[in-house]
């Protein structure tokens, strides 16, 4: 008898989903790109990767992008750590029906992936995988300090 297993699991986010994300402030805007975006040559890797990775969007429309960082969290945010635990930013693609959610356990960030309504969609696109994101934010540890990539562009409270 030949017995097969896969490792194969499917994706869940780690961070947890913040129910009350609409109420947090709104620290920055931003946006991802659609499909037919074609970047500048002094481009850097990580506005590539971002584009590479998120373009499928929207149906590769792009989406208005809104950072929204838990009321608690905000001083920590705004100097990039150290935070405490706890959810701590979203990025919210108003146009795709996404929240990426940073959360801090014991002073490391981990990841999660939902629709506006909390369902976990992880494992809907690998972009959207916990250990993809962990990838992403430790190569880019130079812009995302802390797993966090964004830094306040107003002081809303």
């Amino acid at each position: 008898m030949i017995m097969f297993i896969s490792s194969h699991s499917k994706s869940a986010s780690m961070a947890s989903f913040p129910v009350d994300w609409q109420e947090w402030p709104v620290v920055a805007r931003h946006k991802v790109y659609s499909a037919d975006t074609v970047l500048p040559d002094d481009a850097s890797l990580f506005d590539q990767e971002s584009v590479y990775s998120y373009t499928w969007i929207n149906g590769g429309q792009g989406s208005p992008l809104t950072i929204r960082v838990h009321p608690d969290k905000f001083e920590q945010y705004r100097t990039h750590g150290p935070y405490t635990d706890g959810i701590t930013v979203i990025a919210v693609a108003e146009s795709g029906n996404l929240i990426w959610v940073t959360e801090h356990v014991g002073g490391f960030p981990i990841y999660g992936s939902y629709d506006f309504n909390g369902e976990d969609i992880s494992d809907t696109h690998l972009s959207l995988d916990p250990d993809y994101c962990h990838a992403c934010h430790y190569t880019y540890k130079d812009i995302c300090i802390n797993g966090t990539c964004f830094t306040p562009e107003t002081k809303e409270k």
